[in-house]
């Protein structure tokens, strides 16, 4: 046995019984691994934040279900793949239920008014950005420009570049995402 597996099975005990300072104790054991194990799944960070947390969480909240008949790492990661597997159902849940939406649009208005409407959501959402950001993605997505281009014409990094991408997509998307949840209601 290993120093870990010996730390986590002293440990598993005393979260059993409550004690807050052994729960402590493992969050800090084993937060690293379990975030690299959501990152690696959802690849995206605040996501993997999140399920982590949730994973601690339930830990915590179903302590006295854990059994002696398994190492404590192991059940703390059968409970991070239950949640996981709740997050993916629901994610896919909301992309049918707002593809099912956006096809009930269609059939309401003309195609041409949807892509009035989608282009007006998608210019909001780019107005809420920060100024960086909403610069990279306008040269990104208005002009053409390559990642390359774009950070030697800001004197960035190509990664930064990058980085700037990816989260003002993610921020369109949710910012789209609620105008639609915003018109169902």
């Amino acid at each position: 046995m290993d120093n870990l597996s010996i730390s986590l099975s002293s440990q598993l005990t005393a979260i059993k019984e409550g004690d807050h300072g052994a729960f402590i104790e493992v969050y800090y054991i084993l937060h690293a691994k379990l975030f690299r194990f959501f990152l690696k799944r959802v690849f995206l960070h605040d996501t993997a934040k999140d399920l982590t947390q949730q994973s601690f969480i339930r830990l915590w909240q179903f302590r006295h279900t854990l059994s002696y008949d398994h190492p404590l790492e192991k059940q703390v990661f059968i409970i991070a793949r239950s949640i996981l597997i709740n997050h993916l159902r629901n994610e896919v849940t909301q992309k049918k239920a707002l593809a099912a939406h956006g096809k009930s649009m269609i059939t309401v208005v003309g195609a041409e008014d949807v892509r009035f409407e989608r282009a007006d959501a998608v210019n909001a959402a780019i107005e809420t950005l920060p100024p960086v950001r909403k610069r990279v993605i306008v040269l990104k997505a208005f002009h053409g420009f390559s990642n390359k281009e774009i950070a030697q014409q800001m004197e960035i990094s190509v990664k930064t570049v990058e980085d700037h991408v990816t989260k003002a997509f993610r921020h369109i998307r949710q910012v789209i995402a609620l105008v639609i949840l915003f018109f169902l209601h």
